[in-house]
């Protein structure tokens, strides 16, 4: 896993983060439909250097050390109340 990512690439990792907690799997297809067709190479970045997993549907999630690393990041200020 290449930990080094942009921060349009981090940006784009909470997104994802926050689709899926809210019970969403979302596509390429449905994030560039929402963010632009210039999302797909940073998705693809993502792919590349392990931050994102993509299923046989092409739905997208976070990798796992990606989710540790997303929650770790959420809650760096305190747990929610």
């Amino acid at each position: 896993m290449d930990f080094n990512i942009t921060v349009g690439e981090e940006a784009v990792v909470f997104h994802v983060a926050s689709l899926v907690q809210d019970g969403l799997s979302p596509t390429d297809d449905d994030l560039a439909k929402e963010l632009g067709e210039e999302v797909r190479p940073v998705l693809q970045s993502l792919l590349d250097k392990g931050w994102l997993v993509v299923d046989e549907d092409r739905e997208l999630a976070l990798s796992t050390i990606a989710r540790h690393i997303v929650s770790s990041r959420r809650y760096a200020d305190g747990p929610p109340a």
